[in-house]
């Protein structure tokens, strides 16, 4: 799908060249008293880093920060690179969502959500988006790009960051546990989604996917729905079948627009879900936001016309 931010391709093979020369350069301006140059902690996007000063106690830096910025399509500069390469604690989402950071550092030095990639398989990813889960969800979490939506994603990075940077995860394990525990007890009820962005949030509960396949699949692949695909979820939402429609508004096109307009028209309660939190909001208590949203509207849902087997 094609969204609202337009950057120039970045090969990763320019991009690790670029971190080798700034690394270089940057040797130079060191003030020597660190031989490794290691700064303590950094993240890929502001979302981690919230997390991250949730459980340090500290302001952590994001190299990827702001709403206005897709991190599936982020042009990382060579001081970027450089500062991954020097942290002596990375915390990344993993996945090729924000690869072109986080491979430029070892391994062991990163705290991830998802498996991570290594250069050549992130190079690869570029050029092979085929994605197709015939059960809208995918069999394990770790396959969900958008991990920051899941409690027990959240959760088990945020002890990783105790782990290899210290402080304290209890008091982000615990905010999760209960979203958790809410998104848990909420009634079966159908929803949808422009693009697959609330998988985590909808995991292991009664909130029932039911997005159109073909148009689920061209969502996936980062492609333009078929005329066949909108029509098909719009004749969902005009029947009534969907009881909340999830909509990620820093990626839109005109299919989308068409959606949330039909939604709208129809009574179907929008939610809108963002990449990233909306300017100086916290991604935690935006976290529990929509949690919160969800909820009311669940339980307020009139499911007349499912067609459930």
């Amino acid at each position: 799908m094609r969204n609202r931010f337009h950057f120039r391709p970045i090969t990763l093979t320019a991009t690790l060249a670029l971190a080798g020369a700034s690394v270089a350069a940057c040797s130079s301006t060191s003030d020597g008293n660190d031989p490794s140059g290691a700064a303590d902690i950094v993240a890929t996007t502001n979302v981690w880093a919230d997390v991250a000063s949730a459980v340090t106690g500290k302001d952590v830096e994001a190299i990827i920060s702001g709403d206005a910025v897709d991190p599936h399509h982020f042009e990382p500069s060579a001081k970027d690179l450089a500062r991954i390469r020097d942290a002596g604690t990375v915390v990344a989402n993993g996945g090729a969502y924000d690869a072109s950071l986080y491979t430029v550092a070892e391994q062991d030095r990163i705290v991830h959500a998802i498996p991570l990639l290594d250069a050549e398989e992130a190079h690869g990813h570029e050029h092979d988006h085929e994605h197709d889960h015939g059960d809208h969800l995918p069999d394990s979490l770790d396959e969900l790009e958008h991990a920051w939506f899941s409690p027990e994603k959240v959760r088990e990075v945020a002890d990783g960051v105790a782990e290899k940077a210290g402080g304290d995860a209890g008091g982000v394990d615990t905010r999760m546990r209960d979203a958790e525990a809410k998104l848990k007890t909420l009634p079966h009820v159908h929803v949808a989604m422009t693009e697959p962005i609330a998988g985590g949030l909808i995991w292991g509960t009664e909130l029932h996917d039911i997005t159109p396949e073909d148009y689920l699949k061209a969502s996936l692949n980062h492609q333009e729905p078929s005329a066949a695909a909108v029509a098909a979820f719009l004749e969902q939402l005009e029947n009534g079948e969907v009881d909340m429609l999830f909509v990620n508004p820093q990626s839109t096109n005109s299919a989308t627009q068409r959606l949330a307009d039909a939604a709208r028209e129809h009574n179907v309660p929008v939610v809108e879900i963002r990449e990233t939190p909306p300017a100086g909001q916290n991604f935690l208590d935006y976290f529990e936001q929509i949690v919160d949203q969800i909820a009311d509207i669940a339980a307020h849902a009139e499911p007349s016309g499912h067609h459930d087997h």
